[in-house]
């Protein structure tokens, strides 16, 4: 069967075909199940990313990689946003992880969920571990963290270890897979609003389209800083909303929102400095938070910290517009919120890791897996 669907979407640009929703579905099963040969594994995805996934191929593959593991539970009267970060970041801060704190602290309810990134010099759950916030929260432990502090990090690996397998590929086959794509529209939570961030226009058309089909309510996606979800302080950013089974395009600078563009030098990491770098950013991170420092670099990232916090207001409901969001924002820091939330965050305990079964998330072995 898997090499059937290999030579239909193998032909080249030219002869290549699209899947069917029970062909996508079936190829998922197949790899996430290990049924695929590793050959063929390698031989489909490499495919794919020459061909590019369709929508509905897209839209049935998330379907059907969700139906191994159940929705985390959702906090009560909390108005989740889902922001996956799967990107890898080379050049620039994590400015995503700030900015969410702000939005926490501020009244936000945001929920990360990535994978442990080797490959680069500093990944996300390091920077966490930095900070000393929890990057292995699991089940009722992070929807309590979630509902009491406005920030939760949900580590794929633990929750759906067969599609981190997947994207863990991306070290032999040298590109990132349509796995990749999936993860971002995962979802663990089933939350009302996402914030999904792209490196590549052509999923600026097709995510909204996948997450309208597999009944998302809102979405903000657009081009991201490294592919991350972060708005740029340094160009436009070109943007597509969901909402109300509609799609519009948008486009923002800084200069909309009353904001100081910045340079590229104001976002950059100090690539020197490899082995230090999750160290270097948390400290970057903690002086903004706590209102610490002065000049013009630490007001530059201030503000691109406060331009990502305004946008993630805005998805949770706690803004009508990103413009909104900025007063909001610069209060949380200015009056110690941030620096409060920061700290709260840190304080929560790190749960021992569970050991996750071969099938599934946590406790997978005692659930029965239900197919999409």
């Amino acid at each position: 069967m898997m090499h059937q669907l290999i030579t239909k979407i193998g032909k080249g640009q030219r002869g290549a075909r699209d899947l069917s929703w029970d062909e996508a579905k079936q190829a998922a099963r197949a790899m996430i199940e290990g049924n695929a040969t590793p050959y063929q594994t390698g031989a489909f995805l490499m495919a794919m990313r020459i061909k590019l996934e369709g929508v509905t191929e897209l839209a049935s593959f998330t379907a059907a990689t969700r139906s191994y593991v159940a929705p985390v539970a959702t906090p009560d009267g909390c108005n989740v946003v889902d922001v996956p970060v799967y990107a890898e970041k080379h050049n620039t801060h994590h400015v995503c992880l700030p900015a969410a704190i702000v939005a926490a602290s501020a009244g936000a309810a945001i929920l990360f969920h990535g994978i442990d990134n080797p490959a680069v010099a500093s990944d996300l759950p390091r920077v966490l571990a930095q900070l000393g916030i929890p990057a292995a929260l699991q089940g009722d432990d992070l929807a309590e963290v979630l509902q009491r502090e406005g920030f939760a990090y949900l580590d794929l690996a633990l929750y759906h270890p067969p599609l981190a397998g997947l994207l863990a590929l991306r070290e032999q086959l040298g590109a990132q897979n349509l796995f990749h794509q999936v993860a971002r529209l995962l979802n663990p939570m089933r939350a009302h609003s996402q914030v999904v961030g792209v490196a590549h226009p052509p999923y600026l058309e097709k995510i909204p389209e996948v997450v309208n089909m597999i009944g998302g309510r809102r979405l903000l996606v657009f081009q991201g800083v490294e592919g991350f979800p972060e708005l740029s302080m340094t160009t436009l950013t070109t943007m597509r909303e969901l909402r109300d089974n509609r799609v519009t395009p948008l486009s923002l600078k800084p200069e909309d929102v009353r904001l100081t563009p910045g340079s590229f030098q104001h976002m950059a990491v100090d690539s020197q400095a490899s082995q230090q770098l999750p160290a270097q950013e948390a400290d970057v991170m903690q002086r903004v938070l706590r209102n610490q420092g002065a000049g013009q670099a630490r007001d530059r990232f201030r503000d691109w910290v406060i331009y990502n916090a305004a946008m993630f207001l805005y998805a949770g409901g706690k803004a009508q517009s990103i413009a909104e969001g900025v007063p909001l924002a610069k209060r949380a820091l200015d009056s110690g919120a941030a620096a409060q939330k920061l700290a709260d965050l840190a304080s929560n305990p790190n749960p021992p890791s569970p050991q996750p079964s071969p099938s599934g998330g946590e406790g997978a072995s005692e659930k029965k897996v239900v197919h999409a």
